[in-house]
């Protein structure tokens, strides 16, 4: 109860000393800051990420598939060639190669119906499960 009861006269306290008579602006100082002020220009965001292979999607779809199957799927190297976040790659890792190697499968035969449709639909995609 006395911890209270000195918060309140403390608060108390604070309010009676802070006044606004008490606070005084310097007109000449505040033009003075403005007059000196540099105009930057606005800062642009970051560009999407970029397939690690930039040039042509079905080469690119190739290497992403043969780094699939060769085993390094689990760990979601193939969605990096893909220029998908690193994020992914951790969430792999964390659901023991994505949920035991059945995401980097469906992703491989996803990455083969890409190719034989001619699309490069997979491209930055910042989603887990890719195909979704």
């Amino acid at each position: 109860m006395k911890k209270i009861f000195a918060v309140l006269v403390a608060l108390f306290a604070v309010v009676a000393v802070a006044n606004a008579a008490n606070y005084a602006v310097d007109n000449a100082s505040v033009d003075a800051l403005f007059t000196e002020a540099v105009m930057e220009a606005p800062v642009t965001p970051a560009a999407p990420a970029t397939p690690a292979l930039s040039g042509d999607p079905q080469i690119t779809n190739i290497v992403a598939l043969v780094v699939d199957w060769i085993g390094l799927g689990g760990l979601g190297i193939h969605r990096l060639i893909l220029g998908s976040k690193p994020i992914n790659c951790l969430w792999y890792f964390l659901t023991i190669g994505g949920i035991f190697g059945i995401i980097p499968l469906i992703d491989g035969i996803m990455l083969i119906i890409d190719l034989i449709n001619g699309s490069a639909s997979y491209f930055d995609n910042p989603a887990f499960i890719m195909w979704l």
